[in-house]
């Protein structure tokens, strides 16, 4: 992702109402109802694009236990939260 590993906390904040979260020592455990979801973090080199240079994250997102639908919805409101306009 092209942003910032503070940038993405804090867009991460409001997806995890309704979670029990755990921090790990790269990312956050989240439990619910019998399912969880694993979100890990790391910082990656700058992407240079000529005079412009673009912060990088690389996320890795694994679930454990939960359906199909239940992951689907999870990463529809993960892409949700995380949506940038443009134009």
């Amino acid at each position: 992702m092209t942003l910032a590993l503070p940038e993405f906390v804090r867009q991460l904040q409001p997806l995890l109402a309704g979670w029990a979260v755990a921090p790990l020592a790269d990312g956050w455990q989240l439990r619910q109802a019998g399912r969880g979801v694993e979100i890990r973090c790391q910082t990656l080199p700058m992407l240079q694009m000529g005079a412009l240079a673009l912060p990088r994250v690389e996320v890795n997102i694994t679930f454990s236990g939960g359906s199909a639908e239940q992951q689907a919805a999870f990463m529809d409101d993960f892409q949700r939260h995380f949506r940038r306009g443009g134009g």
